[in-house]
């Protein structure tokens, strides 16, 4: 019952920190960077998120904010926790710097992610009845080392995204999204063994508001799926492999996002090259988080930094 009372005194701390009012999440009206906003006026957004769970959307995280998220399972390997982050920071409304972990099917078989760094942009087209956002983002690849049975394993994705968004009119809260993953792959086993592959992998997701604060999410796409065994003296290989991931996003407080979802692994390649399937080959479930810290409105408020340049009255 104490721990009880604690988390609720603590639920409504975030709450009044963050106002009263949810914010829209689609709204324009940038976070407030002058020296007389409150806490509750910088907290309240609105933010947005520049994906939905690893696929990046047609949108960035916005001017003077910096968004901070992970998630995790620990049902992929009994014991070991896997997980994967985003750190992204937005310069102006069309583009933000990242690092982030690329989605991929490790030699052993589960959701590895792959570490990259990279930039997200979007394209500055007026939001029109019929007429797609259009977004853009490349992550370059960071070698990840896996330790298997039978030695090292070093895997690298290099990614160049191509996204679009739509919306109608005749259904707002509804989200579609297309896109296109063109990933150049690596393998290196610790014996010399190497392969490379360029890979072109279609992607898609579709979110539906079910109110200001709540979203239900699905997204499904092919990765780049990686086998081979160190020490086998045979060549590794790379090849497609399916992950798709459905649930929801909850906005706490406009500023925090936690989400829950269950992910699914569809292997159409046997691990070593043998016959393919179409059954799913491996289930999990991810809870995760996403935080927004609006840096540029508390440098503003706290120091007079990075403050709007009021507007010019008219002679």
């Amino acid at each position: 019952m104490a721990a009880t009372t604690v988390e609720m005194r603590a639920l409504v701390v975030v709450v009044a920190i963050a106002g009263r009012a949810s914010a829209d999440p689609d709204a324009d009206t940038p976070v407030p960077r002058t020296r007389d906003a409150t806490l509750g006026d910088v907290f309240r957004g609105p933010f947005q998120s520049s994906r939905l769970f690893a696929m990046p959307t047609a949108d960035v995280v916005g001017a003077y904010v910096l968004s901070l998220s992970g998630e995790g399972s620990l049902l992929q390997q009994p014991g070991l926790l896997t997980a994967a982050g985003v750190l992204a920071i937005g310069f102006g409304d069309i583009a933000q710097l990242e690092y982030r972990d690329s989605s991929a099917i490790s030699v052993g078989g589960i959701d590895a992610p792959v570490p990259a760094v990279g930039v997200q942009l979007r394209i500055p087209i007026p939001e029109r009845p019929s007429v797609p956002a259009l977004g853009i983002a490349f992550r370059l690849g960071v070698p990840r080392t896996e330790q298997v049975a039978t030695g090292t394993v070093t895997e690298t994705v290099t990614d160049l995204y191509v996204v679009v968004r739509e919306r109608f009119a005749f259904a707002p809260r509804l989200k579609l999204h297309a896109g296109v993953r063109v990933s150049p792959s690596s393998i290196d086993l610790h014996d010399g063994h190497h392969a490379s592959r360029t890979l072109t992998l279609p992607t898609g997701g579709v979110e539906l508001a079910t109110s200001t604060q709540t979203r239900v999410v699905a997204e499904v796409s092919l990765v780049p799926r990686f086998a081979g065994a160190p020490g086998s003296g045979a060549d590794p290989t790379i090849g497609y492999g399916v992950l798709g991931r459905a649930g929801l996003r909850w906005a706490v407080v406009p500023w925090l996002v936690v989400d829950g979802s269950m992910g699914y692994q569809i292997d159409p390649f046997a691990s070593m090259g043998g016959p393919a399937t179409d059954v799913v080959h491996q289930w999990d479930i991810r809870l995760g988080a996403e935080m927004f810290v609006p840096w540029g409105a508390l440098a503003c408020r706290a120091f007079g930094a990075f403050c709007e340049r009021p507007a010019r009255s008219k002679p």
